[in-house]
Formats: structure tokens, C-alpha cells, sequence
């Protein structure tokens, strides 16, 4: 199909924005809580946060939840995208009344790429697998040039950390860690989503990796407790680092942060990289200003991802999801 040819009846484009709304739910987000609401009005798709599934200890700006809801408004759009639809994207999370953060509106059809294609065949496939890296090499310069890629199509950027880096993007974990856990409020919060968990979110037991000696130590969300994943035998020692990033810090900024997140995990998806987030080191004020000084002030860091190459033998169990109709409101035509 081309630019501006007819793209069917409204029920037919209602049809794919409630695909694009179901899609959007295996998109990552901070503990898995999944902060995003839809409505369906004509051809068009209003994203706003959920109130009800925020976190005000872990997440005390609000910007994991912008950069939650900026990775379903991608995995929405390649949803669309691979269905045909050209898509206008109207982002106004500073104007918008209340907590709108988004419109996508399907405003005709246009050519399916094959990078639409793989984008939309990794969203059923992505998962977080915070085990070691288990490989004896690290993602080739091709496979993180395709990360930066796809980072930079958001109008994000992506920075690799160096070797002689590492010690001190761990010592920011560790301290970032160290404050989290001195907090009561995080820890009962914490507990909420990966013991007392909801229905169709939080961290499952069965997701949980017991902790490991590691350049770069992951959140312990079994705070010292009982773990159901075994963690393998790696160390990390082959894992790379990057810290995704913006031009400024403002609520658009996160909510694009959520899009290159989305597209970067996509694509080393596709490219059978693994892949988890730490926002931890950027979730606590003072380690997010140490990370923001490996780039030199370059640009804002919003999350570091930990990716390489995917030598498990079997993929982690699944993520828990909310059902559509939890998340999506539907105008009458």
C-alpha cells in the first residue's frame, strides 16, 4: 500500500487499534506494573498513565512511569506500522489535561518494511532475563551499532560503557542499591510487587535470579529471600552496558526514553541478544548524577540497559499481563 491511498472502513482501523492496545502490554515497565490506560476514540488511540499502578517509593518523579508508557506507545506504533497504517503521533504529556500523555491516530496506509516486520515479531518474544550472561563474547559492533540505530529513530541516544567505565557505573549500583534498600517505604513497595503482586502484573517468584558475584549487580528482588530461577553459570564478565539517554530531562524527553527502550529491545530481540534494565542507578538522585558524568554531560541518562549474547539454554518464564479490558476504554462511533 501506498501514502495516501484508502485505508478501509473505521471498523477495520478500530479492529488493529485494539491489536495495537493489546501489543502494547508486553512492553516493559518498571516492575512489571504495566502504568498505562488506552481510549479508543474514532481512528485514534489516547495513552494516559494508570494512577492505580504507580509506585511512589521506587518511582518518586514519575519517570519510570513516563518511560512505561513511552515503551507501550512504541509497541503500539509497530503494531500499527506492521499492519500497514501511517500513524500521526501527537506527544503532549506538558499541555495535556490530566494525565494524557499521547494520541496516535491512524491517518492512512503505507508500505510494510521488513524492519516493521521484525519489530512487530519481537514484541511477543522480548523478555527480561536478568541472569547472568553466560557467553564467552560480547555482542559484536554491528549488533550494538543496530542498538544505537534504533535509539537514535526515537530521537534517543545510546552510549556504550567502556571497560575502564565499568567499576564505576558498579559502584553507582551499589550505592544506589544501598539507599533504596535503607528506605522502609521502598521495601514495602518492592514486597507489594513481587510478593503480594497483582493480578496480571508485578515480578513472578519464578522469575526471581538469586544473586551472583557480578561486575554490575542487578536489583534483588527477592531482598535476600527465596529465588525461582536458577541463575546459570556466567558472570557477566561478556555483558555490555548502555545508558540510554536524551537531550534534556523534560516529561517528553522520559516518555521518548520509553519509545527507545522499546526499539532498542526490539531489535536485540530480533537479533537474539538478552537484555534487562537497571533503573535503579538512575531512580536515586545522587547515582543518576554519577551516571550523567560517565557521558560527561553529553546528554540526560534515563536507564542503563545490560545486554549480550543470549546463552541460556531456556528463556525465563513469561511475564504476568492485564487482560484488554482492564486497560482499554472504548467510545461508541
Amino acid at each position: 500500500m501506498a501514502d495516501g491511498e484508502p485505508f478501509g472502513e473505521l471498523s477495520e482501523v478500530r479492529k488493529a487499534l485494539r491489536a495495537a492496545a493489546s501489543a502494547s502490554m508486553y512492553a516493559p515497565s518498571i516492575l512489571n506494573t504495566q502504568p498505562w490506560r488506552w481510549r479508543l476514540h474514532g481512528a485514534s488511540l489516547e495513552l494516559s498513565r494508570d494512577p492505580d499502578r504507580t509506585l511512589n517509593a521506587i518511582d518518586r518523579t514519575g519517570a519510570m512511569t513516563l518511560i512505561s508508557c513511552g515503551a507501550a506507545l512504541h509497541h503500539a506504533g509497530v503494531t500499527l506500522a506492521a499492519r500497514g497504517y501511517s500513524l500521526a503521533v501527537d506527544r503532549q504529556p506538558a499541555a495535556a489535561p490530566g494525565p494524557l500523555l499521547a494520541i496516535v491516530t491512524v491517518t492512512g496506509s503505507a508500505p510494510v518494511s521488513s524492519l516493521d516486520v521484525e519489530m512487530a515479531q519481537a514484541i511477543r518474544h522480548r523478555h527480561s532475563d536478568r541472569r547472568p550472561i553466560v557467553a564467552d563474547n560480547r555482542a559484536s559492533d554491528n549488533e550494538i551499532a543496530a542498538l544505537e540505530a534504533a535509539a537514535v529513530r526515537e530521537e534517543c541516544a545510546l552510549f556504550r560503557i567502556g571497560d575502564a567505565e565499568r567499576p564505576h557505573l558498579g559502584a553507582a549500583v551499589d550505592e544506589a542499591q544501598h539507599a533504596e534498600q535503607g528506605d522502609p517505604a521502598y521495601r514495602r513497595e518492592l514486597v507489594a510487587w513481587t510478593v503480594r503482586r497483582p493480578h496480571g502484573g508485578g515480578v513472578s517468584f519464578e522469575s526471581l535470579v538469586a544473586p551472583t558475584p557480578r561486575p554490575v549487580a542487578v536489583r534483588d528482588f527477592a531482598a535476600g529471600g527465596e529465588t525461582g530461577l536458577f541463575p546459570g553459570f556466567g558472570d557477566d564478565r561478556f555483558a555490555d552496558y548502555l545508558v540510554l539517554a536524551t537531550p534534556r530531562d523534560t516529561a517528553g524527553d522520559r516518555l521518548r526514553a520509553g519509545e527507545g527502550t522499546s526499539a532498542v529491545w526490539l531489535t536485540a530481540t530480533a537479533r537474539g541478544l538478552a537484555m534487562s534494565v537497571l533503573s535503579d542507578v538512575v531512580e536515586v538522585p545522587a547515582t543518576r548524577q554519577l551516571i550523567a558524568s560517565l557521558l560527561a554531560d553529553r546528554a540526560q541518562p534515563q536507564l542503563v540497559l545490560r545486554t549480550g549474547p543470549q546463552g541460556q539454554p531456556v528463556p525465563p518464564p513469561p511475564a504476568a499481563h492485564r487482560d484488554l479490558a482492564e486497560v482499554l476504554d472504548e467510545d461508541p462511533l
